[in-house]
């Protein structure tokens, strides 16, 4: 993915040649790291996700009026910290704020600054991904869910991206046809749920859920998904699970927040991501108990297939999770405010247990003790997402972005 670099410099002693190859050196350090994660730096480049100001010496403040309105809502200054870079880079940032615009300051070893570079290109690439997409709600949110709906508008307002509402009848007239498509390793399901009716209902949803993904081209879904079990005795959870493991996002309950939230992590890490039940809290040892019965296959080092938790009906995922950091989140809009508002945290797995009375996936997550208390104090709903993705710095800046362009 190409980002754009514009170089400024104002050299007033002959020493020009020094400072292109000095500067020109520094860029190739940098790209050398990007590389990575498939990052570029070029001059004048082709469909870039972002524009880095490269501000090269001192005394080019003036050059930056005349490309001050090319440039977007966010400016990205980059400077080596030499030759009077900083110093000029810093009146800049301020020129920005001032006139409307949020500049950041990228500074520091080659290293620091391909890091840095990275952090702002995920959000930029997650801005431009996530545009337009389509998000299915199929059926309403579940009735429980008193709080947890966003209006597609409002949705459109904020995000750009589109919710589109399908029936339940729409989704129960494909599951009727009982096509389940090409089932992800379906002979090793096989062997993990013996009952063949059961576990062909479950293909038979993930076949109508494909199908329904291809008619209105989504981006990914949630469903209101029990009112499967009084007509099907069955459940989505499997389908779910498979769907996330495509790279599909896919949530129940027809939780919008959690599909949003599901679906800009995934976007913004392309790592899946698990919605949870917060089931309990230890508030002696800043733990917490999250389970439900949807983890994606390609998060958990095992998994069984049982029933469903609540109906024991259907199919419900038991999977073990690597003991490992994650990431916790969840958005929340409220009084216009998104950042201020949502769940961000940094937390670690500590245990995969298997008690009586919750969902099939269990995981204890520990938490820094303020951390715990300040997301004990927080209103986020029925859900939180977990990601592997080291997310929280960039999730909390997407959410920025969004706040600031509207």
């Amino acid at each position: 993915m190409n980002i754009n670099l514009i170089r400024l410099r104002t050299v007033l002693d002959g020493r020009e040649p020094e400072v292109i190859k000095e500067t020109t050196n520094f860029i190739e350090e940098i790209n050398n790291i990007l590389i990575d994660e498939d990052f570029i730096i070029k001059e004048s480049a082709p469909d870039p996700i972002m524009t880095i100001v490269f501000v090269e010496t001192g005394g080019s403040e003036t050059k930056f009026l005349n490309i001050f309105d090319r440039l977007g809502k966010f400016v990205y200054l980059l400077s080596n910290g030499k030759n009077n870079s900083l110093p000029a880079s810093l009146e800049i940032k301020t020129y920005c704020s001032q006139h409307g615009k949020d500049a950041f300051l990228i500074t520091g070893t080659e290293e620091q600054c391909a890091n840095e570079i990275k952090h702002f290109a995920r959000v930029a690439h997650a801005l431009i991904a996530l545009k337009d997409n389509n998000l299915g709600v199929i059926g309403q949110p579940s009735d429980w869910l008193i709080a947890s709906n966003i209006d597609a508008p409002t949705v459109y307002d904020y995000f750009k991206i589109n919710i589109v509402n399908i029936g339940m009848d729409e989704l129960m007239s494909e599951i009727e046809k009982k096509k389940m498509g090409n089932v992800p390793h379906l002979d090793k399901l096989k062997t993990k749920f013996k009952n063949k009716e059961v576990l062909d209902g479950a293909c038979y949803i993930y076949g109508a859920l494909k199908r329904l993904i291809e008619k209105y081209h989504l981006n990914g879904l949630t469903i209101r998904c029990f009112d499967l079990l009084g007509k099907y005795k069955n459940t989505s959870c499997l389908a779910l699970a498979i769907l996330n493991e495509e790279g599909i996002t896919a949530t129940c309950e027809g939780d919008v927040p959690s599909m949003l939230t599901m679906h800009m992590l995934t976007t913004l890490t392309g790592q899946p991501c698990f919605q949870a039940n917060p089931s309990k809290f230890d508030l002696d040892n800043s733990t917490m108990l999250l389970a439900h019965c949807t983890i994606p296959l390609n998060m958990v080092s095992k998994y069984e297939l049982l029933t469903h938790f609540e109906s024991n009906l259907g199919i419900g995922v038991k999977g073990t999770m690597p003991l490992d950091d994650i990431t916790i989140c969840k958005l929340f809009l409220k009084d216009g405010k998104l950042l201020e508002n949502s769940v961000v945290f940094s937390a670690k797995i500590i245990e995969n247990p298997s008690l009586p009375g919750y969902c099939r996936t269990q995981i204890v997550i520990q938490l820094d003790q303020y951390d715990f208390y300040t997301l004990f104090k927080n209103n986020f709903g029925n859900h939180l997402i977990v990601t592997y993705a080291n997310a929280e710095e960039d999730f909390s800046a997407l959410l920025r972005a969004y706040e600031k362009l509207r």
